[in-house]
């Protein structure tokens, strides 16, 4: 009996152990990119950052949607209809973020 008590008791006591815990964060650094567009028009211009097409150009407008790429430097352009109009080579450092501000290249 003494036995049963005994075991019943650290059954009991090794139930109240709480196994450590531990929180991991990842913080995403990466400097952003976008835009600001004087027309509706450059909305969909296409997004080219080193010669890598990001679709168009008014899903990364400022206060809204920020394109996210590794830093350095980096030569951005904007094509409507196959014309390049609008290029600029943008140094980009960890968790900054800029706004280029774009015309209406029609």
């Amino acid at each position: 009996m003494r036995f049963l008590i005994v075991s019943m008791f650290a059954l009991m006591l090794s139930a109240c152990v709480q196994t450590p815990t531990q929180n991991t964060q990842v913080v995403d650094d990466r400097p952003g990119l976008a835009f600001e567009l004087s027309s509706s028009a450059a909305e969909g211009y296409e997004l080219k950052v080193d010669g890598v097409s990001y679709g168009r150009v008014g899903q990364y407008l400022a206060g809204e949607n920020r394109l996210r790429i590794i830093d350095g430097s980096h030569l951005v352009e904007l094509e409507n209809n196959g014309d390049v109009v609008f290029t600029q080579k943008v140094y980009l450092g960890a968790g900054s973020n800029r706004i280029l501000k774009v015309g209406n290249y029609e």
